[in-house]
C-alpha cells in the first residue's frame, strides 16, 4: 500500500530533485497538490456539465479530456529539469477549464472565476514573476470579455444549473471550499519558501562568519610570517654581506701587501674576486628590494610625467651618446610618484644599459586610456627575440652574460611586481636588431586589496 502511495504522489521524482534546492522541491509539492485538485475539479465540472444536458456535450468532453491531460502531464515528466515545462502545461490547462466553464455557468458572474486568481498565484510560484504577470494580463482579458459575454451576448447560459440561477449560490459553496484549499497550500507553499530562504540566508551568513574567522587567522599569521621573513631577510642580508666584505677587504690588503710583486695573472684573479664580490653584494640588495617591491609606497599625489620622466633620466646618470625624446603631451595625474618613479628609472636604466649602438635614442610616449594611461618606452637597441618576451620579467633572467653585462636580473622583475600590484600589466614589442619597446599600463584608480592579500603579498 505504501509503495503503491509513494508510485501516487511521485515520490521517486521528488527524491530525484537535489536536497539542497529547497525552493525547487517546494514546487514540486505545489505542483503535485495543484495537478490532484485541478483534476478533480475538472473533472467534476465535466460530469456536471454532461448531466445538465440531455444529449452529449461538447464542452462537457472538452473538460474531460483537459483533465486527463492534466493527470498525464503530472505523471509522464521523468526528469525534474524539465518540470518547469510541466508546470507551465499545467497552469495554461487550469486557465482553459475555467475559462471554458463559465459559458455553462453564468459566465463572469460564475462563482468559479474565483480559481482565476488560484490559477495566478500558482503561475507565479511555479513560473516565477514574468509568467505570472503574462498570465494576470491573460485573466484580465478573459474576465473583460466574460463580461462582455455576459451582458451583451446569448454566448453564456446557466445551463450548468438548469437554467436555475439561484442554484449558482449552492455552487459557490463548492467553489469556496476548493478555492480555500488551494489558497491554503499556496500559502502554506509562501510560507515554507519564506522558511527555506531564511534558513538559507542563515546558513550563509554562518558560513561568512566562519570563513570570515579564518580569513582573521590567516591573516594575523601571514602578517608575523612577513615580520619573521623581514627579520631573517635582515640577519641572512647582515651575515652574508659580512663575510664578502671580508673577503674584499682582504684581497685588498694582500694586493697592497704584495705590491708590484704580483704577477699580472695574479693581479688578475684577485681583481676578478673584488668583482665577483661586488656583483654578489648587488645580488643581496636586488632580492631584498625584489621582496619590498610592493610594500615600498609613497602618499598620492599630482605627478607631472614629463617633470618625472626626465628626472629618472637625469638620475641614472646618461651617458653623452645618449637621447631621451618625449613625444607629444605626457599627462598629468593622481598617483603614487615613488613607484612610478622606479618604474621608470628602471625601464629608461635598461635602455641605456643595454643598448648597442653608437648613439642612444630612447623615446617616450603615452596613450591615455577610459581607464588609465599605456606608456612606451623605445629604444633602438638591439631588440629582444620573441621566444624571451615573457622570460626577461621572470626574476634572475637577463639575457647576457653577467661578465659581459653587469646584472642582477632584477629589475624588470621588480617593475612587473609594482605595475601589478597597481593594477596594471607590462610587455614588451620587439624584434631582434630592430630595438624593444616596453609597455606598460598604469591604472586611473590602483587595485584594491584587502588586509589578507596585502600579507599575502608581503611574504617572500
Amino acid at each position: 500500500m505504501k509503495a503503491i502511495f509513494q508510485k501516487l504522489v511521485r515520490k521517486e521524482l521528488a527524491d530525484s530533485i537535489p536536497h539542497d534546492d529547497l525552493i525547487e522541491r517546494q514546487r514540486f509539492a505545489l505542483f503535485r497538490i495543484y495537478s490532484f485538485t485541478s483534476f478533480l475539479a475538472s473533472f467534476m465540472t465535466a460530469a456536471q456539465i454532461l448531466g445538465a444536458f440531455s444529449t452529449s456535450s461538447t464542452l462537457s468532453w472538452t473538460l474531460f479530456v483537459l483533465s486527463a491531460i492534466l493527470l498525464i502531464n503530472f505523471y509522464q515528466v521523468r526528469d525534474w529539469h524539465k518540470l518547469p515545462v510541466s508546470y507551465l502545461i499545467s497552469v495554461v490547462i487550469g486557465f482553459a477549464v475555467v475559462h471554458i466553464q463559465a459559458y455553462t455557468a453564468g459566465g463572469v458572474l460564475n462563482t468559479g472565476t474565483i480559481y482565476m486568481c488560484v490559477i495566478i498565484m500558482t503561475a507565479f510560484m511555479l513560473l516565477g514573476t514574468k509568467a505570472g504577470k503574462w498570465l494576470t494580463a491573460l485573466a484580465v482579458a478573459s474576465i473583460i470579455f466574460l463580461f462582455y459575454a455576459t451582458e451583451y451576448t446569448s454566448m453564456t447560459s446557466y445551463a450548468l444549473f438548469n437554467n436555475d440561477s439561484s442554484l449558482i449560490h449552492q455552487d459557490a459553496l463548492t467553489t469556496f471550499i476548493l478555492g480555500v484549499f488551494l489558497v491554503a497550500a499556496q500559502s502554506n507553499n509562501l510560507h515554507s519558501g519564506k522558511n527555506v530562504i531564511i534558513e538559507r540566508i542563515t546558513g550563509q551568513k554562518n558560513e561568512l562568519e566562519r570563513q570570515n574567522r579564518k580569513l582573521e587567522e590567516y591573516t594575523l599569521h601571514l602578517e608575523k610570517t612577513n615580520k619573521e621573513l623581514d627579520k631573517f631577510a635582515s640577519i641572512v642580508s647582515h651575515d652574508l654581506k659580512a663575510p664578502l666584505r671580508a673577503i674584499g677587504n682582504l684581497t685588498g690588503w694582500i694586493e697592497e701587501d704584495a705590491g708590484d710583486s704580483l704577477v699580472p695573472e695574479v693581479r688578475a684573479n684577485f681583481n676578478m674576486i673584488k668583482q665577483r664580490v661586488r656583483r654578489m653584494e648587488d645580488l643581496i640588495n636586488a632580492i631584498l628590494d625584489y621582496s619590498r617591491a610592493d610594500r615600498v609606497k609613497g602618499d598620492e599625489e599630482l605627478i607631472d610625467t614629463q617633470a618625472l620622466i626626465k628626472d629618472s633620466f637625469d638620475f641614472i646618470g646618461s651617458p653623452e651618446n645618449s637621447e631621451l625624446v618625449i613625444k607629444g603631451e605626457m599627462p598629468r595625474f593622481v598617483s603614487d610618484k615613488t613607484r612610478l618613479v622606479q618604474v621608470f628609472t628602471n625601464l629608461l636604466g635598461n635602455a641605456i644599459k643595454y643598448n648597442d649602438k653608437p648613439e642612444i635614442k630612447i623615446e617616450v610616449g603615452c596613450e591615455e586610456q577610459s581607464n588609465g594611461w599605456i606608456f612606451s618606452i623605445k629604444d633602438n637597441g638591439p631588440g629582444i627575440e620573441p621566444q624571451y618576451h615573457e622570460k626577461i620579467f621572470v626574476i634572475f633572467q637577463t639575457l647576457n652574460r653577467r661578465d659581459d653585462v653587469e646584472s642582477t636580473g632584477v629589475g624588470l622583475a621588480i617593475v612587473k611586481k609594482i605595475i601589478e600590484d597597481q593594477g596594471g600589466r607590462i610587455w614588451v614589442e620587439s624584434e631582434l636588431g630592430k630595438g624593444a619597446d616596453f609597455r606598460f599600463f598604469w591604472p586611473k584608480v590602483p587595485k584594491q586589496k584587502d588586509a589578507a592579500l596585502i600579507a599575502a603579498a608581503m611574504v617572500v
